[in-house]
């Protein structure tokens, strides 16, 4: 069921010239020097009262409905990572199978509704745990060979209240990480994930879920000046991918380019760039805030492809080749091992075959490397990497297939 959830702003993101902001919203600044990709509403609209009242059609005691449910699976772990201001529980799921061969497990971090009118980021997140917690191909790959926590709901007392984008004590979590004193709710989402960046296997993709009221599906680029060349080229390889799954169904990656001159500090996705770089893919999601929002288990599902293909889990020597049921493109895997010593490996998946071409190159833009220009048949490649001639560091594989090109990220280390 779709409801409408008229959209409130969030003081967001980012350090924006007027020319690539035209592509997408074209909304004032916030007084942060940034321009907010969520919009702004009217706040005396009838429609805006009434969702309001109800919570933006998905409160707490919604969410509390569905973690009763989502517990009775074997896949799913609940726990509280601390309480809110009006002491609502911040509830998270952590989804995996433990029984399963993997070791370790890729990590995955999402959490949605830090702006309580944003409800269709709520309602992409309940569809992806969904789809985690079926039968189905995917949802066992990924179970497998990744864990995923997902704090479904940051802000309950907002949504309970009848908030826009603050928490009950009027404060915009979303801009809140670097403030003093920082809200409660803030202060449980870095202890946790603080927690989870000391693991074996730290978070890898960390995935805020907001909706605009732009009405377009989209995620918040950030641009190479504000984090670096190697972070931008596998920004766009999971937004491209995503892409593929769904089509027409999620903006360009330039739609709203964020950090065109520095990075800001008071954002998750700003802890996760100051602190570990490169290394982990913190983005931002904006669904649709609109009367046509909806096909929110596609969005899910394309969402997913991408996390999987980005980790390279959906093709490989340990791992069954899935395609989805949107139009499907080639798959670049992950190399594997990652980092490496002298040698690794490069999978991917042809739908049909194609002329193919596969170069390595340094952080420079050299070439170092062809690995193939010859056409292929369809299904599933493997080519080995040999670097035994190359120094420590940072290189990158491209693949080109007819109209397809993605890009993938590698260290070599000696």
């Amino acid at each position: 069921m779709v409801r409408i959830g008229v959209h409130l702003s969030a003081a967001f993101f980012l350090l924006l010239s007027h020319s690539v902001f035209a592509k997408g919203p074209t909304l004032d600044s916030l007084g942060l020097g940034e321009p907010d990709p969520c919009g702004y509403p009217d706040t005396t609209a009838m429609l805006y009262k009434t969702e309001a009242m109800a919570n933006w059609g998905y409160g707490y005691d919604s969410l509390l409905v569905s973690i009763s449910r989502w517990r009775q699976s074997p896949y799913v772990r609940i726990d509280s990572i601390g309480r809110s201001v009006q002491q609502r529980g911040l509830y998270t799921l952590t989804i995996e199978d433990t029984a399963g061969a993997a070791s370790p497990r890729k990590r995955i971090w999402m959490h949605a509704r830090t702006h309580p009118a944003e409800v269709q980021g709520t309602w992409v997140t309940n569809q992806l745990i969904e789809i985690l917690l079926t039968d189905t191909p995917l949802a066992r790959i990924l179970r497998d060979s990744c864990v995923f926590t997902i704090l479904p709901m940051l802000n309950p007392d907002g949504v309970e209240l009848g908030l826009s984008r603050q928490n009950a004590n009027d404060i915009d979590l979303e801009s809140n990480w670097a403030a003093i004193p920082v809200q409660p709710e803030v202060e449980a989402l870095r202890a946790a994930l603080g927690q989870l960046m000391a693991q074996p296997n730290p978070v890898q993709i960390a995935l805020n879920m907001h909706s605009s009221v732009s009405c377009t599906r989209y995620f918040v680029f950030h641009a190479a000046a504000g984090t670096s060349g190697a972070y931008a080229a596998i920004e766009n390889r999971f937004i491209d991918f995503v892409r593929s799954q769904f089509s027409g169904g999620f903006e360009p990656w330039n739609y709203f380019v964020s950090w065109t001159s520095s990075a800001p500090t008071y954002y998750p996705e700003s802890w996760f760039w100051y602190n570990y770089r490169e290394g982990v893919l913190a983005l931002t999601y904006e669904d649709m805030n609109c009367p046509q929002a909806g096909d929110f288990d596609k969005t899910a599902t394309a969402l997913l492809y991408g996390i999987g293909d980005f980790l390279g889990v959906l093709a490989g020597p340990n791992a069954v080749s899935t395609t989805s049921q949107f139009p499907w493109r080639p798959n670049l895997a992950q190399n594997y091992p990652n980092p490496f010593n002298t040698s690794t490996r490069i999978n991917y998946e042809l739908a049909q075959p194609e002329n193919v071409d596969l170069r390595v190159y340094d952080v420079l833009g050299r070439e170092v490397s062809t690995l193939v220009n010859q056409r292929q048949a369809e299904g599933l490649h493997t080519e080995e990497f040999e670097a035994s001639q190359l120094g420590s560091g940072v290189y990158f594989y491209r693949l080109a297939a007819g109209s397809y090109s993605a890009t993938g990220r590698m260290f070599l280390l000696k």
